[in-house]
């Protein structure tokens, strides 16, 4: 009794394993066809050939196990082709174990194939609970049909005890595999609408970051149209200056727009040597139609000779965002002043303004991707160190 005992446990942990082992197959090749297609094949193919060998009793010169198991859900979530393979398998196995139920076994398994594939498209509009119940129901009675089988062609009752143990084992190992595959897949898919959800919640950063990015230059143009526009005393050559700051906050625009449409495809950065104080000063250039819009005085320092390397279109851009934070967070008339400093080989920018601070809950999410306040609420009081090889 011990050693069925063991056997069958061996059956069902093999069939669980094979069930495990071909859903975590499926996730790690999610674009491989090949994968998704025969991946229950292979599985459930082992699960049968395992089960038949070490099948958990003997009587009468029939072997009992629980091929029919693997062959159900072989047959359900691969297809009417996948089936027929394990149909082949499972009749080649039982063939050559020989005994004297051999044909009536294979007739059993073919019948229970072709009736596996006409119930599939019922079976996946069910329920969990309901899909327990139909391949209970599916196992128990082909398993009562081999033991009718078995009677008819030995014209001997079959032992009582014999019946119900046959019976009560299928039934308890579909009903646990049942149990463990629906658990698999429900798991699964909450797993697939977690990741589906992150990347909706990551689209929405993205689509914040981009307006915010847009706002910017916008904002810039604008400030430049109403000076070029309500200022009459302009001169051509100023005129000209703001129209051409006005080009670039365009051809900004533009380019952020690229960068958001090329997000799944990024491209690597274009590495330059460039002149800090030219970063710094087109910097103050862009933002300046908006400080005196806001009566705010931007102040520079002596700047080191500072020649570096990286891409000063994304400096520009980092610097024209913080500027414009401390312009949103000072009163009228208030003050920013930008500091440059170059400490062993590296070079540190900062921007002190006098606006309202950031209090400590603001200051723990500070570098937090996307995270941003309303326009006039966080004034930036020093904060950016840029660390960058002095060339």
């Amino acid at each position: 009794m011990l050693a069925v005992a063991s056997d069958l446990l061996f059956n069902l942990l093999v069939i669980l394993i094979t069930m495990i082992v071909h859903q975590f197959w499926i996730e790690s090749k999610p674009n491989c066809k090949l994968v998704i297609k025969y991946s229950i094949l292979v599985t459930s193919g082992l699960a049968i050939f395992i089960c038949m060998v070490f099948s958990f009793y003997e009587y009468e010169g029939v072997r009992y196990d629980l091929r029919r198991i693997p062959l159900w859900f072989g047959t359900i979530y691969g297809g009417p082709i996948v089936g027929f393979v394990l149909l082949v398998l499972t009749s080649v196995i039982r063939f050559i174990q020989g005994g004297t139920d051999v044909y009536s076994s294979i007739m059993n398994t073919a019948l229970m194939f072709f009736s596996t594939v006409m119930i599939t498209p019922l079976y996946f509009r069910l329920g969990t609970y309901k899909k327990i119940v139909l391949s209970t129901f599916m196992n128990i009675f082909f398993s009562f049909l081999v033991l009718i089988a078995f009677t008819f062609l030995h014209h001997d009752s079959f032992k009582i005890d014999y019946w119900f143990e046959f019976l009560i084992i299928n039934a308890i190992g579909i009903i646990l595999v049942s149990l463990s595959v629906e658990m698999i897949q429900s798991n699964y898919e909450w797993r697939m609408k977690v990741i589906y959800a992150d990347k909706l919640d990551v689209i929405g950063h993205l689509a914040a970051a981009v307006n915010h990015e847009i706002n910017n230059p916008l904002t810039t143009i604008r400030g430049l149209i109403q000076l070029v526009k309500e200022d009459p005393g302009l001169t051509v050559e100023k005129e000209q200056t703001f129209l051409q700051l006005a080009l670039e906050e365009v051809d900004k625009v533009n380019h952020i727009i690229k960068d958001y449409l090329t997000y799944a495809r990024p491209y690597p950065t274009t590495n330059e040597v460039f002149q800090l104080d030219e970063v710094l000063h087109n910097s103050i250039n862009i933002v300046r139609p908006l400080a005196e819009m806001e009566d705010a005085l931007i102040v520079m320092g002596d700047t080191p000779a500072c020649c570096l390397m990286g891409d000063p279109k994304q400096l520009v851009q980092a610097l024209v965002n913080l500027l414009k934070n401390s312009i949103n967070a000072v009163k009228k008339g208030g003050n920013i002043e930008l500091k440059v400093k170059v400490k062993n080989k590296e070079c540190y920018i900062y921007i002190i303004d006098n606006g309202i601070g950031m209090d400590k809950a603001l200051q723990k999410r500070l570098g937090e991707p996307y995270f941003t306040t309303q326009v006039g609420v966080l004034g930036l009081d020093l904060w950016l160190s840029i660390g960058l090889s002095i060339v």
